[in-house]
């Protein structure tokens, strides 16, 4: 491998990033061979042909320049093949074509991603990096946008190869859920990378024109930004920012008729998702009631507008849920649309850490949250979810323990969910509604919330 190059073995795909070319004809090769019966004159005494036939091969349509000028079967070796390593020739290849994959998103584009040509990449990354981006690969890209596995796996990664912030996103997402994962200590790696992302993406922004490729990177950097900041410790604000800016920045792509690869409208995510919401579980009626009766005591502390706002979506959710588990799928996303629809003076004031009440609205929603998981699991299809809101519990505890004492016991409820869930992940028993939400084996969990038969079901039911 040359000095500087950055080859990296892609999941779907043993051709290490460098994509197979489109099927037109031609390239260089023979799409035809002239008829090779042997003339009378051609024959020798031992009644072979004197020019035996060449034989036929399976012809190479991603082949290097030299092997197509020389007429040549190309081995497709990578980063030379064997006839220009035999030759000792600089072997290149044409740049990779689009996904024909991602042809559906036509609504945006019929040609969404500019070709480029790998080889060139300036940037070098460390083995470290070689791992992250294997992690991301295999466990931690998105779920989100709902039905964009292909974009996230495929054409995430080619544009990545010549928009360097959004490489540093795939990096820093992957050390944060990496670390997450294992316990190991890639936070230094997760920062760097995440810094760069965002200074990249902030630059980003500032073009007055931008190609399909331009759109797919700011956005997808945004979304894994996103991700990023729900596997920190830290990272509660501006995982909410992050939120509403993915929201902002595809209204704005959008509006610019920007050349997409995402599927990105309502339309898209509830037609991706029509087909998993059927046999939902049905979420214990106790807990639900026992959210309910925490989220009422709320309404004399709310000081401004905002509160009102996300305490009404969170109740109609709590209700929706009561009817139908599908009807609750729909409400719980209303929420995180109400946080998109907030003008800037109102969504400043939902995530102002000196706001004690929006600390403690967060915190309901992410109980919320964990207690309707087993639903909200169908986001992930088949995939293995080895992701569990683990932050979620750090969150809610940073806010029950930032609290003041005088407005403690309204982070009861939320605490309390979270503590049954330690309990749970720790393989304790607990004597309160078990919470079978954060290991599951598989995106499509027929789990349910359930009750069980006990005496004392502690402060989560406020008994």
């Amino acid at each position: 491998m040359r000095h500087g190059e950055l080859v990296i073995q892609s999941r779907t795909s043993s051709s290490k990033l460098f994509l197979p070319s489109d099927s037109r004809k031609g390239n260089g090769i023979l799409d035809s061979r002239k008829d090779q019966t042997a003339e009378p004159d051609d024959i020798l005494e031992d009644g072979l042909p004197s020019h035996r036939p060449r034989k036929g091969h399976k012809k190479s349509r991603g082949g290097c320049y030299n092997c197509k000028r020389r007429k040549i079967k190309c081995q497709e070796n990578q980063p030379a093949c064997l006839n220009c390593t035999r030759k000792s020739l600089d072997c290149k290849y044409p740049a990779p074509k689009t996904l024909a994959a991602l042809r559906g998103s036509a609504q945006y584009s019929p040609s969404p991603i500019t070709s480029v040509n790998l080889q060139v990449t300036p940037t070098v990354f460390t083995l470290t990096d070689m791992r992250l981006f294997h992690h991301y690969l295999l466990d931690a890209y998105p779920h989100l946008p709902v039905g964009n596995d292909t974009a996230w796996l495929s054409q995430v990664p080619l544009v990545a190869h010549h928009n360097e912030y959004l490489m540093h996103a795939i990096l820093g997402l992957a050390a944060s859920h990496l670390e997450l994962l294992t316990g190991a200590d890639l936070s230094s790696q997760a920062i760097h990378h995440r810094i760069l992302a965002i200074k990249g993406s902030n630059e980003g922004l500032q073009l007055k024109t931008r190609s399909g490729s331009d759109g797919d990177a700011l956005l997808a950097a945004c979304y894994l930004l996103t991700f990023q900041s729900s596997y920190m410790k830290d990272g509660i604000h501006e995982f909410f920012q992050f939120v509403r800016g993915c929201a902002l920045l595809s209204n704005q792509l959008r509006e610019e008729k920007v050349p997409m690869a995402f599927f990105l409208t309502s339309n898209d995510h509830f037609s991706f998702m029509e087909k998993r919401l059927t046999d939902l579980p049905i979420i214990n009626d106790e807990l639900l009631e026992s959210a309910e009766r925490s989220l009422v005591e709320l309404p004399p502390y709310f000081d401004v507008s905002v509160h009102k706002i996300f305490y009404t979506s969170m109740i109609a959710c709590l209700e929706a849920v009561k009817v139908s588990s599908l009807h609750g799928y729909f409400k719980f996303i209303f929420i995180y649309q109400s946080l998109n629809r907030m003008s800037n003076d109102l969504f400043r004031d939902f995530i102002d850490p000196e706001n004690h009440t929006s600390r403690i609205l967060i915190a309901h929603f992410l109980a919320i949250q964990l207690i309707m998981l087993p639903i909200l699991d169908r986001e992930w299809a088949g995939r293995t979810k080895n992701t569990p809101a683990r932050m979620n519990l750090a969150w809610m505890t940073s806010i029950y323990e930032s609290t003041p004492p005088y407005l403690q016991h309204l982070v009861e409820w939320p605490q309390a969910v979270a503590e049954a869930v330690r309990d749970e992940l720790a393989g304790k028993q607990t004597n309160i509604p078990r919470i079978q939400i954060l290991q599951k084996k598989a995106g499509c969990s027929k789990d349910v919330v359930y009750g069980v038969d006990s005496i004392s079901r502690g402060m989560l039911f406020g008994r």
